[in-house]
């Protein structure tokens, strides 16, 4: 407890001298200590207060008010309203957060929203974000080889005995937004061991295996280059078969109208070149009878074994003369695109469907040998009489 202090003045006896003198004089001062609760108070009311200043009491301050300047609940109410919107003007102000675009192996996201696909064949422009993770798959009801022509059995049959399929699975390892995109793939192209209608065995399950390798980099929000090759890596034997194909290409994003971040009527466009199988038929076929007539040339002999006419046929395969492609998608909504893409050798029109909102599941059907070129031509092994189906469908994470 604090203590005060408290004097006694003791007055000496009083001399009047005359009428206009008056002088008391001081004896003696005496201190004493005084506990608080027995210290005199001072009187603080507002009739005790300084004419100006504010008054302190409980943490709140009061002061003087001129009559007439009482600040009213309406002048209030309005200054609450005015303070409100300029915090709201100060909130359109600001900027969204601007959002990339980001790919990887059959759909692309942009920013944190995954989207539809906006090619089926073509590799986008837009690479994987890092440890994005793609798995895939793909189906085509005929596969053209040189045995077999397309369209010459019944559409069953043929599903049966040529259809192709091929499982991909694709990782992010870069960042393409920031300074590179890195995509690392692998894929098997071999789904079944003997198919139905089949006398002898075909391949294992598995085979066909293959590693992809691609670098991509962003050039803004909305646009971004991708260069990359597709069984860069062939890990068996069977996998020769599939080639070895290498692109470059460019995608960017149209704004057609509506609200900037909404992903609606958004124009996807994506252009440029590519070989392996992206190649014209009878270019390919081209291609693997110069090989074989390198082989021949480096043997000697104008006879080659099987096993040499596959392996130059195999050579012929790989890479190339470079082939344009390009693709066309009108994103929709963020459940639906169509789409239209040149992929080297043939048209396709297919649709991509991401069916559960909140899960990066897409399934994209399209349709594909829509011109009659050299894939329909009878002169080059292989050719197809018919429009062919396919089908890709991915979850990324």
């Amino acid at each position: 407890m604090p203590r005060r202090f408290r004097h006694r003045c003791a007055l000496a006896g009083t001399a009047v001298v005359g009428t206009l003198w008056m002088a008391p004089a001081v004896q003696a001062l005496e201190w004493e200590l005084v506990e608080p609760q027995h210290a005199t108070t001072t009187n603080s009311t507002p009739d005790s207060a300084p004419a100006s200043g504010p008054i302190h009491s409980d943490g709140l301050a009061w002061e003087l008010v001129i009559p007439g300047d009482e600040i009213s609940p309406e002048v209030v109410a309005q200054e609450v309203e005015e303070a409100e919107a300029l915090r709201n003007q100060a909130l359109a102000s600001v900027p969204e957060p601007t959002a990339w675009i980001t790919g990887g192996l059959y759909q692309i996201s942009r920013g944190e929203e995954g989207l539809p696909a906006i090619s089926q064949r073509v590799p986008s422009g837009y690479g994987s974000r890092f440890l994005g993770v793609q798995m895939g798959l793909s189906l085509e009801s005929c596969n053209v080889t040189g045995n077999h022509v397309c369209g010459t059995e019944s559409f069953e049959q043929e599903f049966k005995d040529y259809a192709k399929g091929a499982i991909d699975l694709n990782v992010g390892l870069g960042d393409p937004t920031r300074w590179l995109g890195i995509d690392l793939g692998y894929n098997f192209t071999s789904l079944a061991t003997t198919r139905p209608g089949q006398d002898n065995a075909g391949t294992e399950f598995g085979e066909g295996q293959g590693i992809n390798l691609a670098l991509s980099r962003n050039l803004g929000p909305d646009w971004g280059l991708k260069v990359g090759a597709i069984n860069l890596i062939e890990l068996d034997d069977t996998q020769k078969d599939t080639g070895r194909s290498a692109y470059a290409v460019l995608s960017g994003r149209i704004d057609l109208g509506g609200p900037p971040n909404s992903n609606t009527n958004d124009l996807y466009i994506t252009a440029g070149i590519a070989n392996g199988l992206f190649r014209p038929l009878n270019t390919i076929v081209k291609d693997q009878g110069r090989a074989c007539d390198a082989l021949r040339r480096r043997k000697g002999t104008d006879v080659l074994t099987p096993q040499q006419i596959s392996n130059c046929n195999a050579d012929g395969l790989n890479y190339g003369s470079p082939s344009p492609v390009a693709a066309v998608a009108w994103m929709i909504n963020p459940q639906l695109s169509l789409m239209a893409e040149w992929w080297g050798r043939n048209l396709t029109l297919a649709a991509s469907i991401k069916p559960i909102p909140g899960v990066n599941w897409v399934i994209t059907p399209g349709v594909t040998n829509l011109v009659t070129n050299s894939d329909w031509d009878p002169d080059v092994p292989g050719y197809t009489e018919r429009v062919r189906l396919q089908l890709t469908t991915s979850l990324a994470f």
